[in-house]
């Protein structure tokens, strides 16, 4: 997808709108869906929008755990602290799971076991099984601190 030159130095925060929907139709297309496209949307819409507020590294142990996968998100290094007012979106259940099982598919397909996402503004998303948590945490250097 080519990318539109701005005039400013900001670079867009988060996927857009249009990058939101491709994701949408391709889990859709991967995991029999039982969400409709715009619950898919909307719940990728919200998770980004709670991530974005994110002040640090947020790691998502349960989000997808139904599916042995976990999500890391690493803020871009120039940002200090969330810029949306307002949560976007809404987490759907039904689209989470359809997000797992799309997501799962392709790791066994793929015979991967991660996927590392970057956005325009440097932040990265990376989903990963979670047999392979400790593989991620000592490649991004980032330690998560457990519940005592």
């Amino acid at each position: 997808m080519q990318r539109a030159e701005t005039l400013t130095h900001q670079l867009p925060v988060g996927f857009s709108a249009d990058e939101l929907a491709l994701a949408a139709r391709w889990i859709a297309a991967r995991s029999r869906s039982v969400a409709s496209l715009a619950q898919i949307e909307n719940t990728l819409t919200a998770v980004q929008s709670i991530l974005i507020r994110a002040r640090g590294v947020v790691c998502l142990r349960g989000l997808l755990s139904d599916f042995g996968l976990e999500v890391l998100y690493i803020p871009p290094v120039n940002r200090i602290g969330g810029v949306l007012n307002n949560l976007r979106g809404q987490v759907d259940l039904i689209a989470l799971a359809d997000i797992g099982r799309a997501l799962r598919a392709e790791f066994l397909t793929s015979h991967r076991d991660m996927v590392q996402i970057e956005t325009d503004d440097g932040a990265q998303v990376i989903v990963y099984a979670i047999e392979v948590r400790a593989t991620v945490l000592a490649a991004t250097r980032i330690q998560l601190i457990e519940d005592q």
